[in-house]
């Protein structure tokens, strides 16, 4: 295959849809359609079709041997078994990036496997795909493949019965789950079930993204994995610059506290919006207050990163305009910095520092998976989709294409071709593979929670209120919503 050059990969890759959180919410971006060069198209198909014709096992033409007992002859007798029936697998999916990469590979699967074709029905975009579920489960024309991310979501089709559960069907296939992401496949987990296979894996916003050229005009050592929180703590202190009159020229780090892209942040602290039962709110404890004065002390004692008043445009249009040495986000806006930073500027990245007492890492699973429908009668038909979609190769190429991150499994985010142009998913699996996702609450009002907690962050960043005030305000306004009947919007 003719080797991406990194320019030609940004060019692609820039359009990646990663906002797999704001996924699971069913709010923020929607997942965007992609097109891409036709060339791209051509050499993923071939790719893949290559792959699989290299490691498709063919099993031995069975014999029977028959044995006459007059003339003590034996023949063997050469049986060519019965083609099998050719089956359409319906998926009902999303108008999203990896869909149309799903459609582009599905010849090479249906390649794989003759006797099984996926029609591949109306595409929704997020806003109304739910819904349209819930037509065709009532109506009785349930697709046997969906998709859906980890959360509110994927419980209420396990509770409706919309979605079945995996588990004897990975048993009795013995498909290995040991090589996917241990905490993005948690997170497809229902009451102890598998409700979904993952195909792409997310470990939310756990990069350090710095600029370079900071770092080289104060004799600083970039970033690296053994740094932890206050390594960067002392390095947003050293990158700060101010002027005579004591403004800020620019600021060593910025606070990035919005949920639902704060939650590798909670999950450092070992702090949590949700109590574990999901009954009460817990972000008023010690690690959640302890998260929140982290947040506070660098704004308002350290002056290290900006506040709301001296955000100028945005975080990223200040790390790219050089008033911002580092700051906290995912892969996607890595790819999308390393196109619009000019040469003189360089971006580089490490997993996010660890917590300096606990050693815990900042990660919070999410993704993407398929799941089979409760009533479809192609189950394992319908599983052999969701490996081929789950497999290494297929996570890479969705990767190099600019379809999605690089699957699900760490040996994708570990690959060669993703680690040259991209050295730190390496570390992005080690920190996936420990990640959880985050709790809900159990009438699952997920979004009318995270509002709250960004309504009431707003005065902690202006300093009106303290860590501590601001936990009690958050924990006591979420506390109210989580006595209210189970949401069933979704």
């Amino acid at each position: 295959m003719k080797q991406l050059t990194r320019r030609s990969f940004l060019r692609g890759a820039s359009k990646l849809c990663l906002g797999l959180a704001g996924a699971a919410a069913l709010g923020g971006c929607a997942a965007k359609v992609v097109e891409v060069e036709r060339v791209v198209e051509k050499e993923v198909t071939k790719i893949v079709t290559e792959i699989v014709r290299e490691t498709i096992v063919v099993e031995p033409t069975p014999q029977v041997v028959e044995k006459s007992v007059e003339t003590k002859v034996e023949k063997v007798i050469t049986v060519t078994p019965a083609p099998q029936p050719k089956v359409t697998l319906i998926a009902d999916v999303t108008n999203s990036s990896w869909t149309h990469f799903a459609m582009l590979v599905t010849p090479t699967f249906e390649e794989m496997f003759p006797n099984l074709t996926i029609r591949w029905r109306r595409l929704s975009n997020w806003d109304e795909y739910p819904a349209r579920i819930k037509v065709s489960q009532v109506s009785g024309q349930l697709g046997d493949l969906l998709e859906a991310p980890p959360g509110a979501l994927l419980i209420q089709w396990a509770e409706g019965e919309i979605i079945q559960s995996l588990d004897d069907i990975i048993r009795n296939d013995g498909f290995d789950t040991s090589g996917i992401l241990g905490g993005v496949l948690r997170a497809f987990r229902y009451q102890d079930k598998q409700m979904g296979l993952p195909f792409i894996g997310s470990a939310g916003e756990n990069l350090l993204l710095y600029n370079k050229n900071p770092f080289d005009e104060q004799g600083i050592d970039y970033p690296d994995l053994s740094w932890s929180l206050d390594d960067l703590v002392e390095a947003a202190d050293a990158l700060t610059m101010r002027g005579s009159d004591g403004r800020v020229g620019r600021f060593g780090y910025a606070i990035r506290y919005r949920l639902p892209d704060a939650y590798p942040m909670l999950h450092l602290f070992d702090a949590h919006l949700i109590s574990a039962d999901g009954q009460t709110s817990s972000v008023d404890g010690q690690n959640g207050v302890e998260c929140l004065r982290w947040a506070h002390d660098l704004i308002h004692v350290a002056q290290v990163s900006p506040s709301l008043s001296q955000i100028e445009g945005g975080l990223l249009e200040m790390f790219c305009d050089g008033k911002l040495a580092m700051l906290r986000h995912d892969l996607g806006s890595l790819i999308d910095l390393g196109r619009a930073l000019p040469d003189a500027q360089e971006v580089g990245s490490v997993l996010y520092p660890k917590h300096p007492s606990t050693g815990r890492v900042g990660a919070s699973a999410s993704g993407m998976a398929y799941c089979i429908g409760r009533n479809t009668e192609l189950p394992y038909e319908a599983f052999r989709w969701l490996k081929f979609m789950a497999s290494r190769e297929m996570g890479v190429q969705m990767f190099l294409g600019g379809y999605a991150p690089p699957g699900c499994r760490a040996a994708s985010w570990e690959d060669p071709r993703v680690v040259d142009l991209f050295p730190v998913c390496a570390q992005v699996a080690d920190g996936a593979d420990m990640a959880e996702p985050p709790r809900l609450p159990s009438n699952l009002r997920v979004q009318e929670c995270q509002d709250i907690w960004n309504r009431e962050i707003g005065p902690l960043w202006l300093g009106e209120v303290t860590p501590e005030e601001c936990a009690a305000n958050i924990a006591d306004q979420v506390n109210r919503v989580l006595v209210l009947p189970p949401d069933r919007s979704v």
